[in-house]
């Protein structure tokens, strides 16, 4: 099996990317390369034969079509531009989140027509899908309306994920993440950063001060867990 994650330079795609190795097997088949593509990475990748990176924007065809490889069989695509970023440069996110994820998609139709197999595409989406206005209970039947432009881009990734796969171009599945914590390091533009921040910099010795009301809700998910 050959993998590829895009965003793979980023936290949850280097959590992932080291869990994948040290099992050695998505599935029931056995891991021969692991790809992570991505703008930049961080020093102290794992030292592994199986691992390879390739630094470019997501966002650009050609690029995209080197770095997801026709013999790829499976795509973790987690490369975006994050909620509060996308919010401040709407052109940014739309190129980013949507031309990003439909240079992957049309990559993924071009194996599957050679190959004459789909390859599998988990799609990392958000809860921001949802929007702030929210039943006490959210299940599969809850409408998706989001009230951000990042939530609006994660909406249409996924119906784009849904047709290409009920066109049998690639075995999709969108997977609705929810606030990751605790992130380590500065904090990013993300909209939720607040809920890293709020246990990480006491941590440190950093006053911080919670943005939100003391009853907000909000859903959260360990590294460990994703």
């Amino acid at each position: 099996m050959k993998i590829v994650i895009t965003g793979g330079g980023g936290f949850i795609g280097l959590k992932l990317a080291k869990a994948l190795l040290a099992r050695g097997t998505l599935g029931a088949e056995k891991i021969a390369r692991l790809t992570l593509v991505d703008q930049v990475f961080p020093a102290g990748l794992p030292g592994d034969p199986r691992l390879a990176t390739l630094a470019g924007d997501i966002s650009d065809a050609k690029f995209a079509a080197r770095a997801i490889a026709a013999d790829t069989t499976s795509i973790f695509h987690l490369a975006a531009v994050v909620s509060g970023a996308a919010e401040a440069d709407f052109d940014l996110g739309m190129r980013v989140n949507l031309q990003g994820m439909r240079n992957v998609l049309e990559q993924a139709r071009r194996i599957c027509d050679a190959a004459a197999r789909p390859p599998r595409l988990v799609f990392a989406s958000s809860v921001a899908a949802f929007g702030g206005d929210l039943p006490k209970v959210l299940d599969d039947s809850t409408t998706p309306a989001p009230q951000t432009s990042y939530g609006s881009q994660k909406v249409i990734g996924e119906y784009l994920v849904s047709d290409f796969s009920r066109r049998g171009y690639v075995d999709g599945r969108s997977l609705r993440l929810p606030t990751i914590v605790v992130r380590p390091g500065k904090p990013n533009a993300a909209a939720s950063s607040f809920a890293s921040a709020v246990v990480r910099e006491p941590l440190n010795g950093i006053p911080y001060e919670c943005p939100l009301p003391p009853e907000t809700g909000v859903w959260l998910l360990s590294p460990r867990r994703v």
